[in-house]
């Protein structure tokens, strides 16, 4: 390994050497521009010594979902492509749902219906009840004739009506001699026929009165007949019929609602599921992500389960890296590694190092976990990744920024917009193109990283950010 990193650091400096020796003729041909010159510059900092980016894998969503409806049908939209982002919660694929919308109405019809059946049932109970209250009081009215004609008239009554054959005698009697009276005088002329017909009319009205109240007490005297008992005792029973037949009525309505009740416990139950069936007709995704395969399109007739999209979600990537098999004990769980893609580095963390060796390879893979809020990073991309070995920091540049005269290095720094020439010593350390300088530099100083090799001590420069450190 330090074989090759002299190697490596040998290279950098030759062409470091090849490219002052070019530098140093122009500077003894030109001097000084008159014009600025635009260059890239950087700040310089401090980072991580003895990082070395020799391994590499392929970015995965850290979840991956294989999505699928409950329920077959034809596919009505599935309109998302491949890499497209969703939001969760998003509608990504749905289904034709006429026939689920028809169950759902149709399962409404039937709630309807059953609330209606319960009405229904509830007005024959009422009317039921009512008829139960009717039923008692003519039950009621019937026993009091029954008892009353069981148990004859009463003593007062009897008196009262002796009082009133009494009263009709004696009215009768003063009416009779009234009438013999004036018949005496009217056969003697001292009456005329007119007041004799009167007293014969009273004395007939007397009577008849008389007789009326001497059966009204012979009635009462003598008790109720048998057809008297008999007409009685048949309006009881009526009465008992009425309330029996109010019962029947009542049961059945009590049924009636039960049923129409349970209708409606069935409509409800069936109206869920129907409602349960549409919402399945809608795929929607379960993830913040983004779309790794399509399986179906628009049209397509699918069963329930089959897999419609791969869906990953990439607010953190993972990448297995293949460590040779020697290197292994140097990765620990929880161990923080640089990740690299293009020119942006980011920190990942080892979640897993798998337990068995690949025969074919003899390495073992590392899962690393990487953040990606912004979700820049796609799956399929390839990263480089590197181990820090050691704790130390040092001053890492770009190899072109370094100018070789072949006497001793140097660098330029931006002070006030102007090249200034600075000698720096190098170290041994070689990262990603990057020479290490151990003296000669500090933290947080600006110097040129790009167009180096065309300035001269002293030049006006025109600063453009954007290279490293």
């Amino acid at each position: 390994m330090n074989k090759q990193r002299a190697i490596i650091i040998f290279t950098l400096s030759l062409s470091i050497a090849l490219t002052g020796c070019s530098t140093e003729k122009k500077d003894s041909a030109l001097g000084s521009s008159a014009q600025p010159t635009v260059v890239r510059t950087a700040i310089v900092k401090s980072t991580p010594l003895h990082t070395a980016y020799n391994l590499s894998g392929t970015l995965q969503a850290y979840e991956e979902n294989t999505l699928a409806f409950q329920i077959g049908g034809t596919v009505a939209s599935a309109y998302l492509t491949v890499g497209t982002a969703v939001q969760k919660g998003a509608v990504i694929a749905s289904l034709d749902d006429a026939d689920y919308k028809l169950q759902v109405a149709q399962a409404t019809a039937s709630i309807l219906e059953a609330q209606a059946g319960i009405d229904n049932a509830q007005a024959n109970l009422k009317a039921a009840t009512s008829a139960i209250q009717s039923a008692d009081a003519g039950i009621t009215g019937a026993r009091a004739n029954v008892n009353k004609v069981n148990k004859g008239a009463r003593a007062q009554e009897k008196q009262q009506a002796q009082a009133t054959v009494d009263k009709a005698q004696s009215a009768y009697n003063k009416a009779k001699t009234d009438s013999e009276r004036t018949q005496k005088l009217f056969e003697a002329g001292a009456a005329t026929a007119s007041d004799n017909e009167n007293a014969r009319l009273n004395a007939t009205a007397a009577l008849k009165d008389l007789e009326q109240a001497k059966d009204s007490l012979s009635l009462l005297l003598e008790g109720a007949t048998a057809e008297d008992h008999q007409s009685v005792q048949a309006s009881f029973q009526d009465a008992l019929a009425g309330r029996t037949k109010a019962l029947a009525a009542s049961e059945q309505a009590e049924a009636s609602k039960k049923q129409a009740s349970a209708n409606y416990q069935k409509a409800l139950v069936a109206k869920g599921q129907a409602e349960l069936a549409l919402s399945r007709t809608r795929l929607t995704s379960p993830v913040n992500g983004v779309i790794l395969d399509k399986i179906v399109n628009t049209g397509d007739l699918v069963a329930s389960g089959q897999a419609v999209y791969r869906i990953g979600s990439i607010d953190r990537l993972k990448v297995l890296l293949p460590v040779p098999d020697s290197e292994i004990k140097d990765w620990k769980k929880g161990q923080h590694v640089k990740v690299a893609l293009y020119e942006e580095t980011r920190q990942g963390t080892v979640s897993n190092v798998y337990p068995s060796t690949s025969t074919d390879t003899g390495r073992v893979n590392v899962e690393i976990v990487i953040n990606n809020p912004q979700r820049d990073w796609l799956p399929g991309q390839v990263i480089k990744a590197a181990q820090q070995v050691t704790d130390k920091n040092g001053i890492l540049v770009p190899a072109e920024a370094v100018i070789n005269t072949g006497s001793k290095p140097f660098i330029f720094k931006d002070v006030q917009g102007k090249a200034v020439k600075i000698p720096v010593e190098l170290g041994n350390q070689v990262v990603e193109n990057q020479l290490q300088i151990v003296s000669g530099l500090h933290e947080g100083e600006r110097i040129v990283v790009k167009g180096a090799e065309s300035l001269f001590d002293g030049n006006a420069i025109q600063s453009e950010e954007g290279g490293r450190p």
